[in-house]
């Protein structure tokens, strides 16, 4: 029975293995701060593997638009903030992007499209940050408008990973009230045996702290209470 058990937990999932680096400190904390990716990668994974099986077809699809239309708005939001920053850069003639002094590997195993959506959000933050800093160093935006925009972005990726969490959670009540709350916590427990994302950051909880004015932006950021 034991064994049956065993094998019953263990199955063959597709995904897609993917290793890269994380330069910009803000970007790092995206990924590390209390662990919130990590639920994000869960949620991700749920929303379209798990619950798409056990949660009603329609509650589902709306879902899933949803999170489409969200990770969608950010995308274009950072695509439109790259842009015009390269344009500045252009009209330098280029600037010189910056070395990092603690760039970080994220090993991650890809488990769903969401997913690799949501992480090519955050490399396009961190590109923009490196582009960001290179303004900085060039003179070409000041202090203030540089911290200004690292937080903006930060927050626009963070809370977005909140708002998945939440819409994933929203499909778990739904199958709650339906009466599958054996089959869904049946479901969390093979979930939870998984694997999903390890790496020289994320596996590390609040290692990576913030400066000063970073702590303080935090405490009154929404974004930073993801849990």
């Amino acid at each position: 029975m034991a064994q049956s058990a065993a094998s019953k937990r263990t199955f063959s999932k597709p995904v897609l293995e993917q290793t890269f680096t994380i330069h910009s400190q803000n970007a790092q904390y995206v990924l590390q701060r209390g662990h919130s990716f990590l639920i994000v990668v869960r949620a991700l994974y749920s929303i379209s593997v798990v619950l798409r099986i056990i949660a009603e077809e329609a509650e589902m699809d709306q879902i899933e638009e949803l999170v489409e239309g969200k990770i969608a708005a950010v995308a274009e939001r950072l695509s439109e903030e790259q842009a015009r920053l390269k344009t500045l850069a252009d009209a330098e003639g280029g600037v010189a992007v910056p070395r990092y002094t603690s760039p970080r590997e994220v090993r991650l195993q890809v488990s769903s499209p969401a997913l690799a959506q949501y992480v090519r959000l955050i490399l396009t933050l961190d590109q923009t940050l490196m582009l960001l800093d290179g303004l900085w160093f060039a003179g070409v935006l000041g202090n203030k408008p540089r911290k200004n925009l690292t937080y903006e972005l930060r927050r626009l990726v963070y809370g977005l990973g909140r708002e998945l969490i939440d819409l994933e959670r929203r499909a778990r009540e739904s199958v709650v009230r339906a009466g599958k709350h054996e089959v869904m916590q049946e479901a969390d427990s093979e979930t939870n045996a998984l694997v999903l994302a390890t790496g020289s950051l994320i596996d590390e909880e609040g290692s990576s702290t913030p400066d000063a004015s970073e702590d303080e932006d935090a405490q009154t950021d929404p974004a930073a209470a993801i849990d």
